[in-house]
């Protein structure tokens, strides 16, 4: 089985590599950077390519696509619901029953500190040992909560003496330090704080758990601004008018942008996949099939 440190050395040090080659692939990021928006697209990019996509949600059942595809599933892991899941599975169906209509069951998958992340992460192993998708795509939490909930098998496997808590803690590590298995790619947008944040995350991964990105997205860059309507932006900038003014703006953001890409790239040692800004509150499915034809190219997609 390779290790995590033997992937290091296989990183994608251009943009066209296989990010699909393993079977769950995890988005990560700092809140509001945009994991939701880069699990859409690959998801669009992936059963573009005939592969059955499975992508969960968390616990939020957040919002994909509005149509249909064949190819295409989605799950939302409330721990209460993987819990009643769990025992029947095991035939404890009738238990299971009584704990979902009493509302007992969510009280108990938290009763016990790192339950409720073993069991979200126990699922997902089970669906990846399935052959129900050819990939699966975790809408991880924000940064803070992933790196806690990535923590928890190996911390319930040190302190489970024996049965059933040890067995799942274990066969969750054994996915998630398997490269073969488990990618992670990292969402971040273009800004000072998003970017030392997804930094400082990365080398918890990598020193706490042994996991290396797999590929790092750069979320919303504005356009380089070097010319406007056949006007040069050196020329622009001499003008004094508010449009004027606003593209000497857009071009200042666009620079500072490309410095902190740059720093992400240096600290990853991984070519950003880069994603352009959609001015807009809500991205609609034309919109992120735009996007995936961007993302696209950038990528390999084994078919």
């Amino acid at each position: 089985m390779p290790s995590r440190a033997d992937s290091d050395q296989k990183l994608q040090t251009g943009k066209n590599f296989e990010l699909f080659a393993q079977k769950v692939l995890v988005i990560v990021g700092k809140g509001g950077t945009g994991r939701t928006t880069v699990a859409r697209i690959l998801a669009e990019v992936a059963t573009k390519a005939g592969k059955r996509t499975t992508v969960i949600a968390g616990a939020s059942g957040t919002f994909y696509v509005n149509r249909e595809d064949s190819l295409l599933t989605f799950a939302s892991l409330e721990p209460g619901d993987v819990l009643i899941d769990y025992l029947d599975e095991h035939g404890l169906g009738q238990l299971g029953k009584r704990l979902s209509s009493s509302g007992l069951a969510s009280i108990i998958s938290t009763a016990i500190p790192g339950i409720a992340d073993l069991l979200v992460l126990a699922k997902i192993k089970q669906m990846e040992r399935s052959e129900t998708a050819d990939l699966i795509i975790f809408d991880a939490p924000a940064s803070g909560h992933f790196l806690k909930l990535i923590s928890t098998p190996k911390g319930l496997a040190e302190i489970a003496a024996a049965g059933p808590l040890q067995k799942q803690s274990k066969e969750v590590l054994e996915m998630l330090t398997d490269p073969a298995r488990l990618g992670v790619a990292f969402v971040t947008a273009a800004e000072d704080t998003p970017v030392k944040e997804s930094i400082e995350t990365m080398e918890k991964l990598r020193q706490e758990a042994g996991i290396s990105p797999k590929a790092l997205f750069v979320n919303a860059l504005l356009p380089q601004m070097r010319e406007i309507g056949g006007v040069a932006g050196s020329e622009i900038r001499k003008n004094s008018s508010a449009i004027s003014r606003a593209a000497q703006y857009t071009s200042q953001r666009a620079s500072a942008q490309r410095k902190r890409e740059a720093m992400a790239e240096r600290a990853f040692g991984l070519a950003p996949i880069e994603i352009p800004l959609v001015p807009k509150v809500e991205l609609d499915d034309d919109d992120i099939k735009n996007l995936a034809e961007i993302v696209e190219p950038q990528i390999q997609v084994a078919r």
